[in-house]
């Protein structure tokens, strides 16, 4: 379970920050709103897996 955490929780923040780049761009191109949509569903769903499953 230990090496899991190590595995898993790098390659999510990374994830993380390549998603949140993609929400900005398209916040940028279409409303602000927009953008705080899709990061809820494409990161916060994700993160809160990672959570339950790592907890």
């Amino acid at each position: 379970m230990g090496a899991a955490i190590l595995v898993i929780w790098p390659i999510f923040f990374l994830y993380a920050l390549v998603m949140a780049g993609f929400c900005c761009l398209v916040g940028s191109k279409t409303s602000g709103r927009m953008g705080c949509l899709m990061a809820v569903g494409i990161i916060g769903l994700p993160f809160a897996l990672c959570v339950v499953v790592m907890g």
